[in-house]
This record gives C-alpha cells, sequence and structure tokens, in this order.
C-alpha cells in the first residue's frame, strides 16, 4: 500500500484531502441527533436530523451530473469546502440560543446544505481518480479509499461522541468547522499540481441536465454485468439494515454470553461488521482474485441464508459468523466494483455515474431496517426467516439478470 501511494504522488494528496473531508461528515453526527433527542418533540427532531443526513444522498444523482458539467473543478472544491465552514461556523452560533424545533430546523438545513455541498465534491474528485491512477491500479486505490473511509467513519462518531463529554455542543460544532477550513486549504496548495491533470478532463456540456441523468441511468442498466452486480452488493448492503434491529430483539430472549450486557453485544456486531469489511478492503487485491464479482456475491448472499437459520436456531456465535464472512466478502468486493466503474465509463460522465451507484447502493439499509421490523408483527421466527427468503431472493434475481443477458 506505501509503495502504492508512493508512487501516485498526487492521487494521495487528493485522495487524503477528501478523506480528511469525511472527519467532518462524521464529526458532528452524535451531537446532532443527541441534541434533537433532548427535545420535547424529540421523535420529529430526530426525524428532521436523519432527513438532512439521508437526502443528499438522494440527491446525488444532480449532483454528480451537475459536477460532470463543470470545467473549473478545483476551485469548486475550495469553495465548496469554505461553504461548509460557513455552514458549521453558523450552526455553532445557534448553540448559543434556547434550543426549540425551529432552531434545529436551521441546524438540520445548513448540515443538509454542509452534506450536499460534499457529495459534490466528491462527484467532482472522481475524475481526477481516472487521470491519476493506471487502470490496473484502480483496485488497490479503490479498496485504500474504502478501508480508510469505514476506518474514518467508526473513528471520527466515536471522536464526536468522546468530545461531547468535555466540550460544548456549540464548540464541536467549530472544531468541525475548522476540519473543512483545512479540506479548503489542502485543495488551495495542491491547486497547481490538480491543474495540469484537470485539462486533461472531458467535460460535456452540451447535454441538459435530466436527459445527462436518463442516459447515465441506461449505461448501467444496458450493462447486465454491472447492472447484476449493482444490485446484489445493494441487496448485500440491506442485509445489515435488517440485521441491527432484529439482532437487538434477537439477544432479548438468546442465553448466550449473559454476563455481556445487550448494549456492549450490539456493539460488538457493529464492530465486527466493519472491522470484516475493513480487512477486506485491505486484502481485495490478494484473496480470489481469479473469482468473479457475481460468485463473490453469491457467496455472501449464500451466508444470508446461514444467519437466517442461525438466528431459528437461537446460535448467537453462528449470526457472528454469517455476519462476519458477508461483511468481509462485500469488502474485497467493493472496491473491485468501484473500479470496474471507474475504469469502464468515459471521464464525462463519471462524476454521474459514481454519484448514481452510489445512491443505490446506500437505498436498501434503510428501507430493510424498516421492513424487517415490521414481520415481527407476525413473530419474530417470521422474520428470521425473512432473511433465507431474502437470501433466496438476491440469488434468484442475479440468476434471472444473468439469463436476460445470454438471451439478449
Amino acid at each position: 500500500m506505501l509503495t502504492f501511494l508512493k508512487n501516485n504522488p498526487i492521487f494521495s494528496k487528493i485522495a487524503g484531502i477528501s478523506l480528511f473531508s469525511k472527519v467532518g461528515d462524521r464529526l458532528f453526527y452524535t451531537a446532532m441527533l443527541t441534541t434533537a433527542a433532548s427535545l420535547p418533540n424529540g421523535n420529529t427532531a430526530v426525524m428532521m436530523v436523519s432527513i438532512s443526513e439521508t437526502l443528499p444522498i438522494l440527491l446525488s444523482f444532480f449532483l454528480g451530473t451537475l459536477a460532470d458539467k463543470k470545467k473549473r473543478k478545483i476551485h469548486l472544491l475550495i469553495q465548496n469546502s469554505f461553504v461548509r465552514t460557513v455552514m458549521y461556523l453558523s450552526i455553532g452560533l445557534l448553540f448559543n440560543y434556547p434550543h426549540t424545533l425551529f432552531l434545529l430546523f436551521l441546524m438540520a438545513s445548513f448540515n443538509f446544505i454542509s452534506d450536499l455541498a460534499g457529495n459534490y465534491s466528491s462527484a467532482l474528485v472522481t475524475p481526477f481518480t481516472k487521470n491519476l491512477v493506471k487502470a490496473e491500479d484502480m483496485e488497490q486505490a479503490q479498496g485504500i479509499i474504502s478501508m480508510t473511509t469505514q476506518l474514518i467513519n467508526v473513528l471520527a462518531t466515536f471522536a464526536g461522541a468522546t468530545l461531547l463529554s468535555f466540550f460544548y455542543r456549540s464548540t464541536l460544532a467549530y472544531i468541525n468547522a475548522s476540519v473543512f477550513f483545512i479540506v479548503g486549504i489542502g485543495y488551495f496548495f495542491i491547486y497547481p499540481e490538480l491543474s495540469a491533470v484537470e485539462k486533461k478532463i472531458t467535460v460535456n456540456n452540451n447535454e441538459n441536465t435530466l436527459p445527462t441523468i436518463k442516459k447515465n441511468f441506461k449505461l448501467l442498466l444496458h450493462n447486465k454485468s454491472i447492472l447484476n452486480n449493482l444490485f446484489q452488493l445493494s441487496l448485500l448492503n440491506g442485509f445489515f439494515g435488517g440485521l441491527t434491529p432484529i439482532f437487538v430483539l434477537f439477544i432479548q430472549t438468546n442465553q448466550s454470553l449473559m454476563f455481556i450486557p445487550s448494549p456492549i453485544k450490539i456493539s460488538l456486531l457493529s464492530a465486527l461488521i466493519t472491522v470484516a469489511m475493513v480487512f477486506g478492503n485491505a486484502l481485495n487485491t490478494k484473496l480470489f482474485l481469479n473469482v468473479s464479482i457475481g460468485k463473490l456475491n453469491n457467496i455472501a448472499s449464500s451466508f444470508i441464508s446461514l444467519g437466517g437459520i442461525a438466528l431459528l436456531l437461537n446460535n448467537f456465535y453462528l449470526v457472528f459468523v454469517s455476519a462476519g464472512v458477508v461483511s468481509f466478502l462485500l469488502g474485497i468486493v467493493s472496491p473491485r466494483f468501484s473500479a470496474k466503474i471507474i475504469n469502464k465509463y468515459p471521464t464525462e460522465h463519471l462524476g454521474g455515474i459514481v454519484t448514481t451507484v452510489n445512491s443505490l447502493l446506500v437505498l436498501t439499509p434503510p428501507m430493510t431496517s424498516f421492513i424487517f421490523p415490521i414481520l415481527t408483527n407476525v413473530s419474530l421466527n417470521f422474520s428470521y426467516f425473512g432473511f433465507i427468503l431474502y437470501s433466496i431472493i438476491l440469488l434468484v434475481l442475479s440468476f434471472v439478470i444473468l439469463k436476460h443477458k445470454k438471451t439478449s
């Protein structure tokens, strides 16, 4: 990994700055949620925060396409960072006033604008990656990015919760603002190096935004292999969205490790999923090199069935094995799929396509976290069986898509 980073210094700089900005994405999340939960209308307030976090992801379809049409991408990266700085300075100032639902709405609105700018910046960076990294090295580059992102998300969220114990929430907002200010300065310092790269990036301003978005979807839908991988990865992500709330109910009746409190068990599952995925990211260029993305996804899908069986058998340890294997395989496959997307599609559509893919990948977990608890209204065992059915649907869907590919 170090050799790759040394051999690709400009990529290392822009990726490092972009990844540092993700510290700001997660650092203030706990503060926002605890502020929302402390209000009289706590449920409504928490919903506002959740919407401010989720909606920018859904709007990435448009943001990526807009980013592809922009010529002065480096200037926009700097500007976006300073916009995010102003947003969190504003949130910090709002904490000086009595906390009300309207005040939280303003904070959530500023957070929403900041996240929009962040997703926009991610789309602006993508074409640089394609021009800075050789096609044969793209999997390693995406593995490093994915692994580091996972670690930053966990550590920044933990750091935010820890700092909240020692500092006022307004102070934490100012710290977050300083993170984005440093990011802007970082982009400013590498501006000369990126300028030469930006001249090589093709920009297409001839199409309107909506037709371009439709074209991006068609480019994805017409390639059945990529479509199959996209659906599989999206549903595999969805497994974890459904597993967490069901696991919370499962441990209420499970007798394993009774000396460990339930919150710790839930944290252990989350930690296992993250660590397994990080290991998968780190080893993606070393393991299963001759196994296709589709086959690895099918193996992971089969382990979802094992998870459902483990729940039905009331086997605590087998649940962890299932979650760990699925997460590990997902960690291997995700950077390979990202590299496949970046290498395959033209630079002028890359920002829009990558943000479209990322949006589709994160849509399923919120849906499954809603659907699987509903199944418990029939019975808890029915929700367990739901994971087996979910696995079968995933495998059948893959077969149908690829069969259509052969017959079309």
